[in-house]
């Protein structure tokens, strides 16, 4: 028997037919997040080589419309997939392009309604360098200095 995954429940709840293309799409979002759809397809195109990269952006539109998946462009100029959940910040390495979640700080929300704003949804990308790379550039730069 194969695990529910809550994102398939929504799509399912969103009254939208579970086909095996979308099933699989969801699969794949919801094991690797910030994936853009270039890569979202490669790995679908290993369980369905027949799938079509139109198929792909149809889905994620959907996805996305109804609230199962969201985006993000991560520093980058193309839109990064994620299946919805806590709000969470990401910290995007400029170097390495690793991402880390992290939860969003309560301090946040309280500021917001400090100011009387209701705060419905947050989505905040910090971009800098990972630790590893951060190291590397800093070791870098004491060579050429």
């Amino acid at each position: 028997m194969t695990a529910r995954i809550p994102a398939i429940e929504r799509l399912r709840a969103s009254g939208k037919r579970v086909t095996p293309e979308r099933e699989l799409l969801v699969r794949i979002i919801d094991r690797n997040p910030h994936l853009d759809a270039t890569e979202i397809y490669r790995i679908a195109r290993e369980k369905r080589p027949r799938i079509g990269l139109a198929t792909v952006y149809r889905t994620l539109s959907l996805l996305k419309e109804i609230g199962v998946v969201r985006t993000s462009e991560l520093g980058e100029d193309h839109r990064h997939y994620e299946v919805l959940q806590e709000d969470h910040l990401h910290l995007v390495c400029s170097d390495c392009g690793r991402v880390l979640d992290i939860p969003t700080p309560k301090a946040l929300r309280d500021l917001a309604a400090s100011h009387g704003f209701c705060v419905e949804r947050i989505r905040l990308e910090l971009i800098g360098y990972c630790e590893a790379c951060a190291k590397k550039r800093s070791t870098a730069a004491r060579k050429g200095a």
